[in-house]
């Protein structure tokens, strides 16, 4: 992995978007920059796009102060293909992440190739680099005030180191893979053993099933025999029941149509009965024939009369409407004049409360124009007193301007006596021209004098402008009471105009109301002496007598009412007795047909009677029957049964019989696949401990571990003269004498070999920088993976100038190994040293990069 572009927006000091770096052309560079100005946080960017981590716990740390998101674009090389990743943070509400994995197409462009989640993504970013952060940042990754990550790391931790670093996981994946397999192998074994298990004991019962097959078969045989015989003999007996149901059903039909016969017999009976009753209706009424017919001839004249006196009726009824429209409009024309009279009465009592209303306003109008009149005179005194308040302000404004330029002239003539008096020249100072000492006191005593009579008029007028403000203040005090004062004219002019509107409406009302009493006491004669719809009275009076020559008389016409009311149902007797005149005749002749009906119907009942009785004697011996058909079907029924479940268990027989000689034949098949399982199952586990941490990931740290030991020896002998060596142990004695794994470092000097922690700190910088950049190379050349970059974060202010020199010629005698080298240091003398340098500055907009 080598990053060709770096681009970053919010990043912790890098603030804004405008913050690029092209690593394109670059193979060694170094970051300078003051400290706190950004270096780091470059590397950080780096790792938080690619593995999301970095130096800050919290992702939202990393953002820039004030902000509330970040981004940053990182595009690498890898193995000759182009990757872009894009991470994305926002603080804002609870938080959100974005991770994106670009490749770049052969057309120039970029495409993604992120999964559905960015754990998916971050997986597939691992794999692509087949590196993760922590190998990267013990490698080649130097971090600042990390540099002892490898080597204060426990044994266990630094093999671990080492595993990732030669890609020894797939090693373990393989383990996993083998041991997986032997389970399988295993658990194969143990069914193959089982089913052997059961299929011995299935060839062991098939003699037994064998028996219990002859028995099956002739138990099912005999009792299919017994079936046969006892459903012949039930055939029989249902046979002779379903003879017998046919009698049975004869009879049900013969004993429904004796019911039917009967019914006709009553049906005729009650035919027979209502026709004598109507032949005695038809004899009573042709006896009260003479009484009926003078009843309806006294009813015929009941209706004439009541015609007659419909007709005056309806001639009396016109005449009481014409009354009653009349009477309507005499009533109409009454109602007009009183409530003419109403209004009348109405305006006279509305004058009246008007009159004593405004009875008081003729006094308040007489008050209000005397108040009008004095406050017409004072406001013509406040028009004199503002005339007077403009004079005097006026004259103050005046004098105030006087004062001004008496003012300024006083401060020009002090000028010029100050320059009399202090020039020791021979000349004026004002005007430049020669001036002797007896001039001088002279111009001096003409400028007092001058003064002080500018003075004295300056003094004038302050006395004056004071008196005219003690007259202004005074002038304005009046106008305001006298405004007060004036501030009640519109009151009063209102009261007045209200007075006066009072008066005229006295006088309009005592105009109405002389007019309107005039006018109601006409309505009140006219109504007494009843002058009003004088035609509707005559016509009225009219109407009342031909009423009278009419005639009409109601109880008369009541009387016919009744009549017809009381004879009208001697119509039905009249129209009965006409009827029977002609029906008498058909009555007798249909009562002779039906009592000889009656008679052929008897004689039918007594044939069904008899035929019913036969049958029942013969349905006697039906009991009998359905007992014997009962019992011998309950006798079938066992039968069934007992066969059924012995052809069921024959089945169950001839099945076991099958499973069990299935099973035998599978007999070598299962004792192949069990012996199968057994093999498979120990290559499987001689792989799983092979691919172990004790086998081949063992052999190739061993084998690794003299290359480490060289590549950081060579560096380090470069750096110290070749005083000091490393040396990487992975077996030791324990107390008990035996040989445990480890992976221990040795370090010695020209004294020997001591502990780590005893040397200084410059000292522990070689041995960590010289291991690094081992870890670094076997990463680059020997992992599997192709991670060509190395950055060194670290501290070269632990060296005194030679160790740094010597470092950096460390540096330069590795570049050929990988393809881009970033070393950070603040430090001005090594700032040279690199032929490429990329300047961090810091400004209030944020970090900015400058590459020289």
């Amino acid at each position: 992995m080598v990053p060709l572009k770096l681009q970053l927006r919010n990043f912790m000091c890098y603030r804004g978007s405008n913050n690029t770096i092209d690593f394109t052309g670059i193979h060694l560079a170094c970051l300078t920059g003051d400290n706190g100005h950004g270096k780091s946080a470059l590397l950080d960017a780096m790792t938080w796009a690619l593995w999301g981590k970095a130096r800050a716990r919290r992702d939202d740390d990393l953002i820039s102060h004030g902000e509330t998101e970040m981004e940053v674009h990182l595009d690498f090389d890898l193995a000759g293909e182009q990757y872009r990743v894009i991470r994305k943070r926002s603080a804002a509400g609870r938080g959100s992440s974005v991770l994106e994995l670009q490749g770049r197409t052969a057309a120039g462009y970029f495409t993604s190739l992120s999964e559905a989640t960015i754990r998916e993504s971050q997986l597939r970013i691992n794999r692509l680099l087949r590196l993760e952060y922590d190998t990267f940042v013990n490698s080649a990754f130097l971090l600042q005030g990390r540099a002892d990550e490898f080597t204060t790391r426990k044994p266990a931790e630094r093999k671990q180191i080492l595993a990732d670093i030669l890609d020894l996981a797939q090693y373990e994946a393989y383990e996993e893979r083998a041991r997986a397999k032997a389970k399988v192998a295993e658990e194969r074994r143990v069914q193959a053993e089982r089913d052997l298990q059961q299929i011995q004991e299935q060839v062991e019962q098939i003699p037994t099933i064998q028996e219990e097959l002859t028995e099956a078969e002739a138990r099912t045989g005999t009792l299919a025999l017994q079936l046969r015989e006892a459903m012949e003999c039930l055939q029989k007996l249902q046979d002779e029941r379903r003879a017998l149901d046919s009698k049975a059903d004869a009879r049900t039909q013969a004993e429904r149509q004796a019911q039917e016969i009967r019914g006709e017999l009553i049906k005729l009976e009650g035919r027979v009965t209502e026709q004598r009753g109507k032949l005695e209706r038809y004899d009573a009424l042709l006896i009260r024939a003479e009484e009926i017919e003078g009843a309806m001839k006294a009813l015929e004249q009941a209706r004439a009369e009541k015609e007659h006196w419909d007709e005056l009726r309806e001639k009396s009824l016109e005449l009481s409407q014409e009354v009653d429209a009349f009477q309507k409009q005499i009533d109409q024309a009454r109602t007009a004049l009183e409530k003419e009279l109403g209004v009348a009465e109405t305006t006279i009592k509305h004058c009246h409360t008007t009159l004593n209303r405004y009875s008081s306003r003729e006094r308040e109008l007489v008050e209000a124009q005397k108040q009008i009149a004095v406050l017409e005179k004072r406001g013509q005194e406040r028009d004199e007193l503002q005339q007077l308040l403009v004079e005097r302000t006026q004259s103050s404004g005046q004098l105030q301007a006087e004062n001004n330029t008496l003012k300024k002239a006083m401060n020009d003539l002090k000028e010029r006596m100050e320059l009399l008096g202090s020039s020791d020249e021979a000349m004026c100072p004002v005007c430049r021209r020669d001036l002797s000492e007896e001039a001088r006191a002279e111009a001096l005593d003409d400028a007092q004098q001058e003064g002080k009579r500018m003075g004295d008029r300056y003094r004038e007028n302050q006395r004056e402008m004071k008196q005219t403000t003690n007259e202004i203040e005074s002038l304005r005090a009046s106008i305001d009471r006298v405004s007060k004062e004036l501030a009640e004219m519109g009151r009063w002019q209102q009261r007045a105009a209200n007075a006066s509107q009072a008066a005229e409406e006295m006088n309009r009302a005592r105009e109405e109301l002389n007019r309107t009493e005039q006018q109601a006491t006409a309505l009140r004669a006219q109504l007494e002496a009843g002058e009003y719809a004088h035609e509707a009275q005559t016509r009225l009076t009219q109407l009342a007598s031909a009423a009278t020559s009419l005639g009409y008389d109601k109880a008369n016409h009541e009387a016919a009412r009744e009549s017809i009311q009381r004879l009208s149902p001697r119509k039905n007797d009249f129209d009965a007795l006409s009827a029977a005149r002609k029906d008498r005749s058909h009555a007798t002749e249909m009562i002779q047909a039906l009592e000889e009906q009656y008679r052929h119907l008897q004689q039918k009942a007594s044939v069904t009677e008899q035929e019913i009785q036969r049958l029942t004697e013969e349905l006697l011996q039906l009991g009998e029957i359905l007992r014997q058909v009962q019992t011998q079907q309950a006798l079938v029924n066992t039968l069934q049964r007992d066969r059924n479940n012995a052809e069921r268990f024959l089945g169950g027989v001839r099945q076991r019989l099958e499973f069990a000689e299935q099973h035998a034949a599978r007999q070598p098949q299962v004792e192949a696949l069990y012996h199968e399982a057994v093999e498979k199952r120990a290559l499987h586990e001689q792989l799983a401990q092979a691919f172990g941490k004790r086998g081949l990931q063992a052999m190739l740290i061993e084998s690794a571990l003299p290359e480490i030991e060289m590549v950081a020896n060579e560096l380090l002998g470069k750096m110290t003269d070749g005083r000091m060596t490393v040396s990487l142990v992975t077996q030791r004695e324990s107390r008990a004498g035996d040989a445990i794994e480890t992976l221990d470092i040795l370090i010695a000097d020209e004294s020997g070999e001591r502990p780590y922690e005893t040397f200084s700190g410059g000292e522990a910088f070689r041995v960590n920088f010289a291991l690094r950049i081992a870890l670094s190379k076997l990463l680059a050349q020997r992992a599997g993976t192709t991670l060509r970059t190395l950055i060194i974060d670290e501290g070269f202010g632990s060296q005194d100038a030679q160790g740094r020199e010597r470092i950096i010629e460390a540096i330069t005698s590795i570049q050929e190994d990988f393809d881009r080298i970033l070393v950070i240091t603040h430090l001005e003398d090594l700032k040279d040293a690199f032929p490429v340098r990329i300047d961090i500055v810091k400004g209030e907009q944020g970090s900015r990069v400058r590459i020289n």
